[in-house]
């Protein structure tokens, strides 16, 4: 399932240097969000409603979300920092069933960090991190 709004987005940040692997990255994003992947949050939400509520419930699953999808899209990166940070990303999420400060700390200083690391990274791939660094934020503000 392609979507016409990855490809313009890649369409206009897009360079000729970067081109192979930008194509593999919007192959895997282009896989992993099909239908059955917005099933399962859909599902992911509908579980964790039953611990906290709608709101929190909603960020949670996106970290947690975000993790699985990264996971899946970066998966030739090495396990060390980039999976861990994958991984840790997944754990620190679900901690927020129990108190919202684990995924505020861990999603605003990944998004942060992974910005840094990823300086060279194409922009479109930089929204996922402000995701990261928004979903923090809104942890703050409405959790």
């Amino acid at each position: 399932m392609k979507t016409k709004l990855i490809d313009k987005l890649f369409e206009i940040f897009g360079n000729e240097e970067r081109k192979r692997r930008i194509e593999k990255i919007k192959e895997r994003a282009s896989e992993a969000l099909s239908l059955p992947t917005i099933l399962l949050f859909g599902l992911l939400i509908r579980i964790l409603t039953s611990f906290v509520g709608w709101i929190r419930a909603l960020l949670i699953s996106w970290g947690v979300l975000d993790g699985v999808l990264s996971n899946y899209i970066y998966k030739e990166e090495k396990f060390f920092p980039y999976q861990f940070l994958r991984y840790g990303r997944i754990i620190a999420n679900l901690g927020g069933i129990i108190s919202p400060v684990l995924p505020i700390i861990w999603n605003i200083s990944d998004g942060i960090y992974s910005m840094i690391i990823y300086e060279k990274a194409h922009p479109v791939e930089n929204l996922s991190r402000l995701g990261r660094v928004l979903n923090g934020a809104m942890f703050v503000a409405l959790a």
